[in-house]
């Protein structure tokens, strides 16, 4: 993304959720209040495109470029959001969402969990439109920074007792140098979703056409960076982590459209992508040396475009 400009993506998502909670059919799948907060992110131009009148052009626009993109979007955060509020009820008391982008997740659980500080870190640009979103709150953080200058190890708030990180959709943008400094960066449980790499080992989501990787390129955020499925023990023992139960790793399908929400439409897709993963810090000791990069010594599943192996 350029420096000056909010995240391209994080709009998407934005008028995704909007667009969704206007459709009788999905609105079930998007979180309460979610929808206000995403609309007061966008542009009025981008506030136009989700109107009803211009439905049809949203979905052919999916269609042209990843098909079923949208409830992806929300089955995800569906998802991590569950998992978060396992976690507090457990007793966790901070939150960090990384690379928030126009997530409501923090915004819409901060006055349920008065006792839970949360924090978002974001690129300034992105972070501004924000913060003029919604108004401040005495547990809620925003902490601006360009992860890809700044170590985020720099920017982290002091931890407040048991803390969970939350990296969704973003490992994909970073190189692998840029993932191990993240993950050696964290000190506690991890929510995250890795790519899985395409057949041929490409890193895009798998049903994608041209288009979108047009659009990634145009926008300058392309995707650097996927795991494989079957290297995820591997990747997080290199890092002192281990799953936090073993069914704490889920692909997104529409297995997932279950009760209490009832069943979309037969005719719904659900782009395939990512690994959503919940881990947590082994009780050994966190090995050494990860910030050498990971180009030194990742095997062929860990796949990078700046350098490392791809199969």
């Amino acid at each position: 993304m350029r420096a000056d400009r909010p995240s391209s993506t994080a709009a998407l998502i934005a008028a995704a959720t909007v667009f969704l909670a206007g459709d009788p059919r999905f609105t079930q799948f998007v979180p309460a209040g979610a929808a206000d907060i995403c609309a007061r992110c966008l542009t009025p131009l981008q506030r136009l495109l989700t109107r009803r009148g211009l439905r049809w052009l949203a979905w052919a626009a999916e269609r042209a470029t990843i098909p079923g993109l949208m409830l992806h979007f929300m089955l995800r955060k569906r998802w991590i959001e569950k998992a978060v509020r396992a976690a507090i009820a457990r007793g966790c008391r901070q939150v960090v969402v990384i690379g928030a982008g126009y997530d409501t997740l923090a915004a819409r659980l901060v006055p349920l969990f008065p006792a839970v500080r949360f924090t978002e870190v974001d690129h300034p640009a992105t972070q501004a439109v924000k913060r003029a979103a919604f108004a401040a709150s005495p547990n809620l953080q925003f902490v601006a920074a360009d992860l890809a200058r700044v170590p985020l190890r720099q920017v982290l708030p002091p931890s407040a007792g048991e803390t969970l990180y939350i990296a969704e959709g973003l490992l994909m943008y970073l190189t692998a140098a840029e993932v191990d400094a993240l993950f050696a960066s964290l000190d506690g449980e991890i929510i995250f979703t890795a790519m899985e790499p395409a057949a041929g080992g490409s890193i895009a989501f798998h049903n994608a056409t041209w288009l979108e990787r047009a659009l990634l390129a145009l926008w300058k955020e392309p995707f650097k960076w996927a795991l494989a499925r079957e290297a995820l023990g591997e990747f997080l023992a290199a890092r002192g982590l281990q799953l936090a139960t073993p069914e704490e790793i889920t692909g997104l399908s529409r297995d997932q459209l279950l009760p209490p929400a009832p069943r979309a439409p037969a005719s719904a897709l659900v782009a395939s992508a990512d690994s959503l993963v919940r881990a947590k810090r082994c009780s050994m000791e966190r090995p050494k040396g990860l910030g050498k990069l990971a180009g030194d010594r990742s095997p062929a599943h860990l796949l990078s475009r700046n350098g490392l192996a791809r199969q």
